[in-house]
């Protein structure tokens, strides 16, 4: 009896240690989704994992604060006949250990357009801040460097 009690126990003050896995996994799935919805110029899709006070800090150093902003300047985007593609490469998840529920994705990134009638690929590094709210992993921020750039005069 005293084995179970103690297991109870431990499992009680361990909050959040059942589901390390699953949030890694969630966020994972969740850089699958955003990829596609990217691809697909899905902004119902994208703009469903952003909370309202989102800020993105795009590779040129641009600052689109708060949701609207963000579905503002995606809705442009998509329609501007220049954007070809774009994609992030997640490189990994580091879980919050105190504090609110957060995690820190990192990766890369790919953004190809066309610049002067040539595509521009133009890359670098990336970090996501995800919170967990309402019971869903959402992004509150999202932050840009650009280190690359090939495919023509465009780059220079």
């Amino acid at each position: 009896m005293k084995t179970l009690t103690a297991f109870f126990v431990a499992l009680l003050l361990c909050t959040g240690c059942a589901t390390r896995g699953d949030a890694e996994s969630d966020i994972r799935s969740a850089r699958a989704d955003l990829n596609a919805a990217l691809t697909n110029r899905n902004l119902q899709s994208m703009a469903s994992y952003w909370l309202p006070d989102v800020n993105t800090i795009g590779g040129d150093g641009s600052l689109w604060a708060g949701k609207d902003k963000n579905v503002a300047g995606f809705a442009e985007l998509f329609k501007d006949p220049n954007f070809v593609s774009g994609q992030r490469i997640l490189d990994g998840v580091e879980l919050s250990r105190s504090g609110p529920k957060g995690a820190a994705e990192t990766g890369t990134w790919e953004w190809r357009e066309r610049v002067a009638g040539e595509v521009i690929t133009f890359s670098g590094r990336y970090l996501i801040m995800w919170n967990f709210v309402d019971s869903q992993w959402r992004i509150r921020s999202e932050l840009y460097v650009s280190t690359g750039c090939v495919g023509g005069a465009g780059c220079q």
